[in-house]
């Protein structure tokens, strides 16, 4: 791991965009020769969590010293701008897109001016985001759109809002938030946030249904007999997506524990498991399979993630096969026993 710690070093003094560009590209080729295997996966993830972290803050350092620069608006008192998604969970892949928002404080009277200067920064940031190699989120969950930047007041409305109206669309914006993790600035006004949006959605006995939904309707490719689905036609003939395969199914079961029991600074999906078993959510035995099954998916994930496609489910080896079925029968008995456990 040490090359990624020399990346992480050369990133944090680094004050060129086109140099963050390159080390996120060395970031890559490095993991593409580099011989991963099951059991160093979450070594591996959170050397290139610490990679991705350091040349966005660096990013984002250096598009405020631009907005500085120009002087537009006034710059609120306090700011942090945070991740949501795979980065959020701390689990993000080599050429993971954005997921981001912010939030700030300021007195009252200086609200309108500081959304001119937070609208600027936020459009600066993400440009040079995009820039050093993370793409436009193609759903627009960045800060550039206005469901994302808010004041700290603002950001307290919103979350009634997406309590209380329930559509399917303000679930998928809480799920969402749920994950999200602070990456620069005033770190504490997203925790604040993020206590507050857990204890709301806890307590909101009708959000339970909607949170198991999530878990239980993605289709889990496997039959009774260990049998895998894999797909029949055009260009993904042979493949499974592994994310929605069975990654998602563990990933969102483990979400919703972790707001059910209160794990606000538990961010990996693999935090949130122990954290829950510490805790005696669970049995060793069950703590074992959904560890494996997790190290499993992180795994295809981060290779798929580099070869740049599906899983080729004929390329595997015979342990490869056994440990991928067995993983995918965990994701089918978190499906069906959602409702116990969340």
């Amino acid at each position: 791991m040490n090359d990624f710690e020399t990346i992480i070093v050369r990133a944090e003094q680094c004050n060129d965009m086109s140099e963050l560009k390159q080390l996120h590209d060395e970031v890559a080729f490095l993991l593409s020769s580099f011989s991963i295997s099951f059991s160093c996966i979450f070594e591996v993830y959170d050397a290139l969590c610490m990679c991705h972290d350091t040349l966005m803050k660096q990013a984002l350092l250096l598009a405020e010293r631009e907005v500085d620069r120009k002087g537009i608006g006034k710059k609120p008192s306090s700011f942090c701008w945070f991740v949501m998604g795979s980065s959020g969970r701390k689990e993000p892949t080599v050429w993971t897109d954005q997921d981001n928002g912010v939030i700030f404080s300021c007195l009252r009277s200086e609200k309108e001016d500081c959304y001119v200067y937070m609208r600027e920064y936020a459009r600066i940031g993400v440009l040079f985001l995009n820039e050093i190699g993370y793409p436009y989120c193609t759903g627009y969950v960045m800060a550039t759109n206005k469901r994302w930047l808010k004041e700290t007041d603002d950001w307290g409305e919103q979350i009634d809002k997406y309590v209380q109206n329930e559509h399917i669309d303000d679930i998928r914006y809480l799920s969402m938030l749920v994950d999200m993790r602070p990456i620069y600035g005033e770190y504490s006004l997203v925790i604040q946030l993020k206590e507050t949006l857990y204890k709301k959605i806890a307590t909101t006995f009708s959000l339970r249904n909607r949170m198991i939904d999530s878990i239980r309707i993605p289709f889990v490719p496997i039959g009774p007999f260990g049998r895998v689905y894999v797909e029949r036609w055009g260009e993904n003939s042979g493949m499974i997506d592994i994310k929605q395969g069975g990654y998602v199914q563990l990933n969102h079961m483990l979400k919703w524990v972790a707001v059910q029991k209160q794990f606000i600074d538990a961010h990996s999906t693999f935090e949130r498991l122990t954290r829950w078993y510490d805790e005696n959510g669970c049995s060793q035995r069950l703590f074992e399979r959904i560890e494996e099954a997790l190290e499993t998916f992180l795994y295809f994930r981060l290779r798929c993630s580099v070869k740049g496609n599906n899983l080729v489910v004929r390329h595997l080896s015979k342990e490869e096969k056994q440990r991928l079925k067995r993983a995918l029968t965990v994701a089918k008995k978190v499906q069906h026993y959602a409702r116990k456990w969340v």
